[in-house]
């Protein structure tokens, strides 16, 4: 049978599955998982052609000498197996050579660039771990100032100790979600928490009057800072107050969030209860704040408000969930947060909403 083209080869070998070594890229590791084509003749090793010697060369005119040449090639593999193949010529053995070791460099390089692309995500996440470090308050843990803490609570936007951290999780991932520092992943909205909140952020929310009550330091027993940690989150006693106690919680957060106003909604979301943060506005949108924050394309503001048990399958008036509001705002950092969490992948009604035209400032803020 003839043998398959070069191309078709070529084409085969650029399909191989990424991370193959270089010589697993030309073939595999047995002879019936080769995406080379079957060799012909194969019971032939040598292939001979006549050339004529002409009077130019030396020779007798006429006289035509039968030589024996080699037309067969080897590959190696890279544990040392080896596949041997003839072509039907030399031009055709020569073409199979260059292509096959054409995708070896091919392989090779895409290998080098793979290490490359490692070397650079690790850089990537070192600066940012080292940004949240430098958050402001960081250089301690935020509960009982022991120095360069390891570890975060992420909706709580600071950095805590290890000892403290133990305590963390026993209060549960609705009050503290604990992460390493140094063992954990830190995709980059969580990267941004952190580095947008801080510790001294925190502690303005959360421990902004501690009614003559001792701070732990970092002497202090378990039970000491357990008491301490539990006050603080779980009874929430030394929280600050809001500020507007006579406006609606739900106008209040709308507010902070189309103002961007980072304190205020870790405020407002230390108070609030679940039913308070599924808020819908007042205007004939009903959106919720996720609708707002991720209009704004904000995955800082958004990723809290998830935390914090906004739900992310709510609709709008016009069947729009916040996915809607992501993709039109072109923020990929929102949409993989409500993916993550659950959000419909269809992310709007099949129904096309007419446009609202907005008559004032304010009411331009909200219309969609």
């Amino acid at each position: 049978p003839p043998m398959a083209s070069v191309e078709q080869w070529s084409e085969n070998v650029l399909h191989a599955p990424e991370g193959a070594g270089a010589g697993e890229t030309a073939c595999s590791h047995s002879s019936s998982k080769l995406d080379l084509p079957p060799s012909p003749q194969i019971n032939r090793k040598k292939h001979r052609r006549k050339k004529s010697v002409s009077k130019a060369d030396g020779g007798m005119p006429g006289l035509a000498e039968e030589q024996e040449e080699n037309i067969e090639f080897t590959i190696v593999s890279s544990t040392g197996q080896m596949w041997h193949f003839e072509a039907v010529n030399f031009e055709e053995r020569d073409a199979w050579v260059q292509a096959i070791e054409s995708q070896i460099l091919a392989s090779l390089q895409s290998c080098e660039s793979s290490k490359n692309k490692a070397r650079m995500d690790s850089r990537s996440e070192a600066v940012a771990l080292q940004a949240i470090r430098n958050a402001k308050g960081n250089s301690f843990c935020v509960d009982c100032t022991a120095a360069n803490p390891t570890w975060a609570s992420l909706n709580l936007g600071a950095l805590i100790c290890i000892e403290c951290s133990g305590i963390h999780r026993n209060l549960g991932t609705h009050l503290s979600r604990v992460r390493s520092l140094d063992l954990d992943d830190w995709p980059l909205e969580l990267t941004l928490v952190l580095t947008s909140i801080g510790n001294e952020m925190a502690n303005c929310v959360w421990e902004r009057n501690t009614r003559g009550r001792t701070k732990p330091t970092p002497e202090s027993t378990r039970e000491e800072r357990e008491n301490w940690i539990r006050a603080k989150y779980e009874q929430k006693l030394f929280v600050a107050p809001l500020k507007y106690r006579d406006m609606a919680f739900g106008k209040q957060l709308f507010r902070a969030v189309m103002e961007k106003e980072l304190h205020n909604i870790l405020l407002l979301l230390a108070h609030a209860k679940k039913e308070h943060i599924n808020e819908c506005t007042d205007d004939k949108d009903r959106r919720t704040a996720l609708h707002l924050a991720c209009e704004l394309k904000d995955v800082v503001i958004s990723q809290l408000l998830v935390w914090y048990g906004i739900d992310v399958r709510a609709r709008d008036v016009n069947g729009n969930t916040a996915l809607y509001y992501a993709r039109r705002a072109g923020s990929q950092e929102c949409m993989d947060v409500l993916l993550q969490h659950g959000c419909p992948s269809d992310g709007c009604s099949t129904t096309p909403s007419v446009r609202r035209k907005s008559l004032g400032r304010t009411d331009s803020k909200f219309a969609h």
